[in-house]
């Protein structure tokens, strides 16, 4: 029977043997299908995401001046970096950069309580309209619903 390939889309025969088979042999295919099995791997088991990060600093000490060397011999590589971090540097200069989702564990950057905010244009000249606002400390295993509750 044949069935269309979830990476390339051209329909292919399963081999009898892969009941659930998905993709076709194309090494490209093949290769999305590893990339997809593993980081739903990482993303799932905690064992086999620390065996994993156990074998990178294994390598890195192994290897340790592969990154300067390729970088010395990819000029294009590194200038193509450097572009792309000073891109990132300005967006987060911004302040529309990314939100982290992840909590702080075991910090708290500031205390619960009743806050000032006063808005301004210029670090040096406040506005005079001030907002009041109370600050809560959510602890980190606790989930809200809709309202609070």
């Amino acid at each position: 029977m044949e069935k269309p390939c979830l990476c390339c889309k051209k329909r292919f025969h399963r081999h009898p043997a892969v009941r659930k088979q998905r993709y076709c042999r194309d090494p490209e295919c093949q290769k999305t299908r590893k990339r997809k099995w593993q980081k739903e791997k990482l993303s799932r088991d905690r064992d086999y995401r620390a065996n994993q990060a156990e074998a990178q600093r294994q390598w890195r000490s192994r290897n340790q001046g592969y990154w300067k060397e390729y970088r010395r011999k990819n000029p294009a590589y590194t200038e193509r970096n450097r572009i792309r971090q000073r891109e990132r540097n300005r967006f987060g200069r911004s302040g529309s950069g990314i939100a982290k989702m992840d909590e702080l564990k075991g910090k708290t950057v500031i205390p619960s309580g009743r806050y000032r905010l006063v808005p301004f244009c210029n670090p040096r000249i406040a506005k005079m309209d001030e907002l009041i606002v109370d600050i809560a400390v959510i602890p980190g295993g606790c989930r809200l619903g809709v309202g609070g509750s």
